[in-house]
């Protein structure tokens, strides 16, 4: 057996390394998506509106046009995006 499947093994304290690989992708999805829902929370807080409301009022917004503002646009959305993946594949490893 490979050191580094050992090592997985052990901080795992699984006993088959099919076992550890699946606690350990557990965790990232959930570590990945505790971090998603805060930026996403950073997102809200920082426009005072969610990401829908964003999306139908930035053109509309003093500076709706400007290239920060569709920088925050693009950013938001692909938080909203990548929140949305891994929250489809922790139900898939559950």
């Amino acid at each position: 057996m490979e050191a580094v499947e050992q090592q997985i093994m052990d901080f795992t304290k699984a006993t088959n390394f099919d076992n550890a690989l699946s606690i350990v992708f557990k965790d990232y999805i959930r570590y990945k998506l505790y971090y998603l829902k805060n930026e996403k929370k950073i997102y809200e807080k920082k426009w005072g509106m969610v990401f829908d409301d964003f999306e139908n009022e930035s053109s509309n917004m003093q500076n709706g046009m400007s290239y920060e503002t569709e920088q925050e646009y693009y950013l938001w959305e692909a938080v909203i995006t990548e929140l949305e993946y891994f929250k489809n594949k922790l139900q898939e490893w559950t």
